[in-house]
């Protein structure tokens, strides 16, 4: 498909993560669940973590430790591991397939920064083979964003983020993707904004995000293939050095591949940024959604979203997400379902030889029936817990070991949607 073959060619390209304040503004920290090797070496999704409603892009990183002898701007990263899944397809207890598999990922990270120009990219591949699984016995796993700030002059600045996905496994970071692993497919979230400062203490910055899914298999992809475009404008107020008080608008525009559920919807948002200190801050944002279908009627509802960020050198950062609002639903049989998102990524360089990541995301569902059409569905919930930890020890400072476990729960009121899965693995890694 036309769309398919110009996202992929982004996918290959870029991955970003901040590391100024600039460019912490263009992008939104955010974890990952999509693979037990991504969390240890791959650039992965979570993220999934929890996207906000703007879709700004999540940040992926290499591990907190991969990088602690170089002081180069380009870095490369890459792990080769084997392990063990007992639940390769997330299918429900009795149609469970449990594979060893092999694993293998690499990313190349390049930093740029100057008073002016703050730029971020890297690139990253990877892949997965099981050695005992009917249908599909491989996963994809492609990533990339470009992230940029440039202050055009002291009171215009322009950015953009730019994250572009190829993958197999299912993510719970990102808001509308699908709980369940149903082949490979395609996700993109593209935002370009402009920051202009008014005066001393009022400032405005305008946004356009563009959002993509697009899924290989045609059965999955009917319902969930889809284009959202979403502007937004931000008027804001900084009441002291370090806190910015906000109001926002936004207008989201939803286009499926099947226009049955397209729609469109307006928030109406308030909210907080607030620096505690130079290692802790946090952001806010909280108010009502206004959805109009084309063919389904109308909804609304609270909406909120929030970040809480530590950061403590490159020992230790904690990421606190949450979202909770309208999202599109993974069942074709649903007209939409109201989503409360969390989750927490952490990293600790432990002594100079010793890092951890632990990531622990939670996921309610609560899905609404369609409002006409011959075939419905009646109002069901689910529970989703996704959680990872990887321990990783450098021999040298090119080299090192890692293992870890990665947990999946998901539970519903549909028993054909429930499924388990745990995913043991160890390996090697090799840093430049």
């Amino acid at each position: 498909m036309p769309l398919k073959k110009v996202l992929l060619l982004t996918a290959i390209v870029f991955l970003v993560e901040p590391s100024t304040p600039w460019a912490q503004e263009a992008l939104s920290t955010t974890g990952s669940g999509t693979t037990a090797e991504g969390a240890a070496g791959a650039p992965t999704a979570p993220t999934n973590g929890v996207s906000n409603s703007s879709n700004e892009a999540p940040v992926q990183t290499a591990p907190s430790g991969a990088a602690i002898f170089s002081q180069t701007p380009v870095q490369i990263y890459a792990t080769v591991s084997g392990g063990y899944d007992d639940n390769v397809n997330t299918s429900t207890t009795a149609q469970k397939q449990s594979s060893g598999y092999t694993n293998a990922n690499v990313i190349l990270d390049y930093t740029f920064g100057d008073p002016r120009l703050q730029l971020r990219l890297n690139a990253g591949a990877g892949g997965t083979y099981y050695e005992h699984v009917s249908g599909q016995d491989y996963d994809i796993d492609l990533k990339g964003a470009l992230g940029i700030t440039y202050r055009s002059s002291p009171r215009l600045t322009l950015g953009s983020t730019i994250l572009a996905e190829y993958l197999t496994e299912p993510s719970f970071e990102y808001a509308g993707g699908l709980n369940s692993r149903n082949g490979n497919y395609l996700y993109t979230v593209d935002k370009f904004f402009v920051t202009y400062e008014w005066s001393r203490r009022i400032s405005t910055k305008t946004s356009e995000t563009f959002e993509a899914y697009e899924y290989d298999n045609d059965a999955v992809g009917a319902s969930s293939n889809r284009i959202t475009n979403t502007l937004g404008n931000e008027l804001r107020f900084q009441l002291v050095p370090v806190t910015t008080l906000i109001g926002e608008y936004r207008y989201e525009i939803v286009n499926y591949e099947n226009s049955f559920l397209n729609s469109t919807t307006h928030f109406a948002l308030a909210g907080i940024d607030h620096v505690f200190d130079p290692r802790l801050s946090a952001s806010v944002r909280g108010g009502a959604e206004f959805r109009s279908y084309d063919s389904q009627g109308d909804r609304s509802g609270p909406y909120f979203e929030g970040t809480l960020s530590y950061s403590f050198g490159r020992r230790t950062s904690v990421s606190w997400n949450n979202r909770y609002g309208l999202e599109e639903p993974d069942t074709p049989l649903a007209q939409s379902r109201t989503t409360f998102r969390t989750g927490v990524q952490t990293k600790f360089n432990l002594t100079s030889r010793i890092a951890s990541i632990v990531d622990l995301y939670y996921v309610h569902d609560d899905f609404h029936p369609l409002t006409s059409g011959f075939i419905s569905i009646t109002s069901f919930s689910e529970n989703t817990f996704d959680a990872g930890i990887t321990l990783r020890y450098n021999v040298t400072t090119l080299f090192g070991i890692q293992l870890g476990y990665h947990y999946t729960d998901e539970s519903s009121d549909s028993a054909s949607r429930e499924y388990s899965r745990n995913r043991v693995f160890a390996g090697a890694n090799v840093t430049f």
